[in-house]
């Protein structure tokens, strides 16, 4: 019996203890009835406005709608302006029977072009340059020795390369 009891008991103090909620959250919706009443008296100037104007559809926008982004990087500008353009011709006109390292083949393209080329457009150049001399390599019009830094490039027969 004495289970039945204690039940009853635990019961009583959930009952007891759901009235103080319910209590508390009726007492919260009397404050905050309260307050809402309070602040619709007021009308705020922007309020004023819209309540005067009557109901417009809304306007249709003139501006083009934007395109999508285009994927991939964006291109970079050449700052100080663009490069001439170096064709595989100009590269091999730079390469003499004399075997050349890469940065000296470099310094005669800046000197035969005439420009003073900033970091951007020096960092083009090479890469122009590292492709035209690995395709002439390839297609047997120059001939390379050594590897890496110590490579050299040059002609073999200057007649046979040139015509």
């Amino acid at each position: 019996m004495q289970s039945l009891a204690s039940a009853k008991e635990a019961l009583k103090a959930e009952l007891d203890h759901v009235r103080q909620g319910a209590e508390y959250y009726q007492s919260l919706v009397v404050a905050l009835e309260e307050a809402l009443a309070k602040l619709e008296g007021f009308v705020e100037p922007e309020d004023e406005e819209m309540m005067s104007q009557t109901p417009r559809p809304p306007k249709r926008s003139v501006v083009a709608p934007k395109k999508a982004a285009k994927r991939g990087r964006p291109a970079k500008s050449a700052v100080g302006g663009r490069l001439p353009p170096t064709g595989m011709d100009f590269w091999l006109k730079l390469i003499s029977d004399e075997p050349k390292s890469a940065s000296d083949i470099l310094n005669a393209a800046v000197s035969v072009l005439g420009i003073d080329p900033n970091e951007e457009q020096l960092k083009k150049l090479s890469q122009r340059q590292t492709y035209a001399l690995n395709t002439l390599v390839k297609e047997n019009k120059i001939a390379d020795s050594g590897a890496r830094r110590t490579r050299r490039f040059f002609v073999r027969g200057m007649s046979e390369a040139r015509h």
